[in-house]
């Protein structure tokens, strides 16, 4: 299976998921699921392992530490259909629990994305990370401002209305106060599934996700 039909097949694979989420359908389905999440999986550890040129502590992560599962667990929600619509998987330190910044990619039908940052941070790392980038402004606008930065990716954070008590000294009208109100920093592009239409995909991503590095060793500085 080439690599660069392999993302075309996987979402067609999901939208009739999607459409068909039900054990009968997926037991029917299971060796197309089984052979197409092995490609699958298999493109996502070369990723890892040429993510490695720019971020040496992925080095020697196992793949099943990074992918989810496509089982949902239905015990406590609503929704009752059995599996998840899409593959997804993190790439950083600690792989898929992480609390460090670092690469996620999600492959669902009409909602691809590719980025990273900190998911959701606890409210002291949130606090430590606000007072980080108030310390740095100029070395954080630097790079989040670089044109490769905002050509590629867009912010994808719940936010504040307001600049939080602690960080009253900013100016709302400064250019570092978005930053400081962002209750998470997520940096997301969506493409195409064009896109992975390419001769290697693997390395498309990995060059793209390679801009986010500079954000990633500024935000884990706390976490060093």
């Amino acid at each position: 299976m080439k690599s660069e039909s392999n993302i075309r097949q996987v979402i067609a694979f999901l939208r009739e998921l999607g459409e068909n989420n039900d054990r009968r359908w997926f037991a029917d389905n299971k060796e197309r699921y089984d052979a197409l999440r092995q490609a699958w999986e298999h493109d996502m550890s070369r990723l890892i392992a040429a993510m490695v040129r720019v971020d040496d502590g992925v080095r020697g992560l196992d793949i099943k530490q990074c992918v989810y599962r496509i089982y949902r667990d239905i015990r406590f929600s609503h929704d009752k259909s059995p599996y998840k619509r899409y593959f997804s998987g993190v790439i950083a330190r600690g792989g898929r629990h992480t609390t460090c910044s670092g690469n996620y990619v999600h492959f669902e039908p009409d909602n691809i994305m590719l980025g990273g940052g900190v998911w959701w941070p606890e409210k002291p790392i949130l606090s430590q990370l606000r007072a980080l980038i108030d310390a740095e402004s100029d070395e954080w606008l630097k790079i989040v401002q670089a044109p490769q930065f905002v050509d590629n990716y867009e912010w994808s954070s719940d936010t504040l209305k307001k600049l939080p008590p602690a960080f009253s000294h900013i100016a709302a009208d400064a250019p570092i106060a978005p930053f400081i109100k962002m209750k998470e920093y997520i940096a997301m592009k969506r493409p195409p599934l064009s896109y992975f239409d390419c001769e290697d995909w693997v390395e498309r991503v990995a060059a793209d996700l390679s801009l986010l590095q500079p954000m990633h060793d500024f935000l884990n500085y706390i976490f060093d």
